[in-house]
């Protein structure tokens, strides 16, 4: 579980146009001659019928049909080696279906002994071609309120429908998805230099995030893909160039990266411009900072803790944020709660000066977790179960924005959503955390569990709308 209290750790011009030759004689005109028009730009080609979008993408065996309604069908002819699931995984982007296993049991369901020769359709076929991630995104609503929970890329892989349908049941608009992992590996197939030359995404178990994007933006929700930054115990074993070293020039082993690296930035930066081409609605940087707490540790070769790591921290914001603001993406960033409410040797050991950072993103995630906060804060012998702790770190953190005269940035605080170190927890302890961070000037929250069991949050929002009835992984 992340820690959030105690420090530890012009385009060109129409073309000219050559004199025609001419045996003829003008004739004599008092008037000038009218200049020749310049050719008309050539037409933009017309966008393909959906019929031909889906044959552009059929698998071998498919065809494109019409159906009785005149709209366009695919149908399959099954070879000798087909099943249900090899059949399934060959068209399921072109349905609506998010998991193969369950479009190969609506095949079967309909065609419960396939034999070669045989031609079946295949069910929920989408009824219009899918948008491309930049005309897909969401922007942030008007009142730049994002509520949602977060969500590792495990269990992504096995139940992303369950968890859309219940955010969209809810009226919930956001949902945190890893697009990397804190131990380092990717949740989904990367092109980028260093993930491959790591081997960092293997068996990723979102195999099409763009895919699992767009089916989040059917139900109206964002995705905010989190990326961990420099705690990455996988970049820094199997590319020690870019881990943190200590001050004899050996590799600190406590699986970090170099903040200060260039390589180890340009990591993230790259991993950003990736996660944006596929789609992200928002990028998330987490463990954004400098590390604090390990044995040892005053031999890690670091900024010293007096401004400079803080602004270490800025500049490497900017870079990633260079990426972010060309595509018109908003960026967050993840803080520990001390940052609003702690001392300054505990915040600058980290780098996370909200008054220096600050301007660098569109959203402050302070993680203001009750439990998080050592006995006897503001008096409570057991803090984890105080809610509304949360308001004050929230409160503090806005605070310290205005102080730094930053009021475009809004403070967005995590949650807690699991019982860790506090006895009280439950649905009305959710509760009562939303009603904490919103009256003390929080735009939006998300909840944080990192089993990803979200049983009290489902019962302390309200429903307003009735789930589906699709199926759940």
């Amino acid at each position: 579980m992340r820690s959030a209290q105690v420090a530890v750790d012009p385009p060109p011009g129409p073309p000219t146009l050559a004199p025609r030759a001419s045996t003829e004689v003008p004739a004599a005109s008092s008037a000038p001659a009218a200049p020749e028009s310049p050719p008309a730009p050539p037409a933009e080609p017309a966008p393909p019928s959906f019929a031909e979008w889906l044959r552009q993408r059929l698998p071998p065996g498919g065809a494109v049909a019409t159906g009785d309604a005149g709209a366009p069908t695919v149908v399959h002819t099954v070879a000798s080696t087909d099943t249900a699931l090899t059949i399934a995984k060959a068209y399921l982007d072109l349905t609506d279906v998010y998991h193969a296993k369950d479009l190969a049991a609506e095949i079967t369901k309909r065609s419960p002994a396939l034999s070669a020769g045989m031609v079946i359709e295949i069910p929920h076929l989408l009824s219009a071609p899918y948008k491309t991630p930049d005309e897909g995104r969401l922007p942030w609503p008007p009142d730049r309120a994002l509520r949602g929970v977060f969500i590792t890329g495990i269990y992504a892989g096995g139940y992303w429908p369950d968890v859309l349908e219940k955010l969209a049941a809810r009226g919930l608009n956001a949902v945190v998805l890893d697009g990397k992992d804190y131990m380092g590996t990717v949740n989904y197939p990367t092109h980028v230099k260093l993930a491959l030359e790591t081997n960092a995404a293997k068996d990723p178990p979102i195999p099409d995030f763009y895919r699992a994007i767009r089916f989040a933006h059917d139900k109206g929700i964002r995705v905010i893909v989190r990326i961990p930054c420099f705690h990455d115990p996988w970049a820094a074993k199997y590319a020690t160039r870019v881990g943190l070293m200590s001050t004899s020039g050996h590799p600190f082993e406590m699986g970090w990266t170099d903040p200060v690296n260039d390589e180890a930035q340009q990591y993230v930066v790259d991993l950003t411009r990736e996660v944006v081409d596929l789609g992200a609605d928002e990028v998330q940087l987490d463990y954004v900072r400098f590390p604090v707490y390990s044995p040892g540790i005053k031999y890690a070769a670091m900024p010293a803790a007096d401004g400079h790591r803080s602004l270490a921290i800025r500049d490497f914001v900017r870079r990633v944020h260079e990426v972010t603001a060309a595509r018109h993406v908003p960026l967050s960033l993840d803080i520990f709660g001390v940052t609003a409410t702690g001392s300054s040797s505990d915040i600058e050991g980290l780098g996370q000066n909200i008054g220096v950072i600050g301007a660098e993103a569109e959203a402050l995630s302070p993680m203001v977790y009750p439990s998080h906060y050592g006995a006897g804060f503001m008096g409570f012998e057991e803090p984890g179960n105080h809610p509304e702790i949360v308001g004050v770190g929230s409160k503090a953190a806005l605070e310290k924005l205005h102080a730094a005269h930053v009021t475009t940035t809004i403070i967005r605080p995590w949650l807690q959503a699991s019982a860790y170190k506090s006895s009280a927890f439950g649905p009305k302890y959710i509760e009562d955390e939303i009603r904490s961070a919103e009256s003390n000037g929080a735009v939006g929250w998300l909840m944080w569990d990192p089993d990803n069991n979200y049983w009290a949050v489902w019962r302390a929002v309200p429903l307003v709308a009735k789930p589906s009835a699709a199926p759940t992984p």
